[in-house]
Formats: C-alpha cells, sequence, structure tokens
C-alpha cells in the first residue's frame, strides 16, 4: 500500500513539474521581463523632435529617449512647436506598447493616434541625425 502511495506522488509530481514553463535560450528570468517594459511620465518629457510626420523622439527628465511611432503620419509633427501625449488608459504614465493620443501644436492643431516603440540606447541617440535628436 505504501509503494503504491509513493508511486501516485512520484507520478504525481512528475505530471506537474512538465507543466512548468521552462526558460529557452532566448528568455529572462522573471525578475528581468518587467524591466524591458520601460515607462515614462508623460509630464516628464523634457524636449522633443521629430524625423518627419511618422517617427517623434522624446527626451524625459531621467534623460531617457524614447521613440514614438505614429499609425500612418501625423500631419505637421516635423514643424510641431509643441506636443501633448495623452494616454488612452487617462493616467500619465505611458510604457512600451501603449497607444497615445498625440496633440499636435503648430500653427494648426491635429490629433493623432501613436504608440510607444522603444528606449534608444545611448548607441541609437547618437546615430541619430542632429536634426531628430531630441
Amino acid at each position: 500500500m505504501r509503494l503504491l502511495f509513493m508511486a501516485a506522488v512520484l507520478s504525481s509530481a512528475a505530471a506537474i513539474t512538465a507543466c512548468a514553463p521552462i526558460s529557452g535560450p532566448g528568455s529572462k528570468p522573471p525578475g528581468q521581463q518587467a524591466d524591458a517594459r520601460t515607462c515614462f511620465r508623460t509630464m516628464n518629457i523634457r524636449n522633443f523632435s521629430a524625423d518627419g510626420d511618422q517617427t517623434l523622439y522624446v527626451r524625459t527628465t531621467a534623460n531617457e529617449v524614447v521613440q514614438i511611432d505614429t499609425f500612418g503620419g501625423c500631419r505637421g509633427l516635423g514643424t510641431a512647436i509643441a506636443i501633448e501625449l495623452r494616454p488612452q488608459d487617462g493616467f500619465s504614465q505611458l510604457c512600451t506598447g501603449d497607444f497615445s493620443a498625440l496633440r499636435v501644436v503648430q500653427p494648426a492643431r491635429d490629433v493623432c493616434r501613436v504608440q510607444v516603440v522603444k528606449k534608444l540606447s545611448d548607441a541609437e541617440v547618437a546615430a541619430l541625425p542632429s536634426r531628430a535628436r531630441p
């Protein structure tokens, strides 16, 4: 009876272990997965620059540069004198992958839909054309 009980416990443990997630060669440990999602508060935008009407770069007070792409372009983005990002959830924080409304202020006003793409590394910021560097 005891042997039968041990066999049942061991087979249950093996079944549970087989269902556990495993780390592949490209996956990160759980503690580092959250770090991949960069967030910033919209009130902490210190400067911005656009590379045409498709891509916006913002610099935060933490001296991070974040790339934000428009959907189909945003009229007047390249000549904007001011911008306002309004996250869809109504809060003031945006993270990579989030969608937002972008209000472009120039002589005219336009509202566009955008998505936060990624935080740029120092090398990526240095590689930007000087006109596109915030």
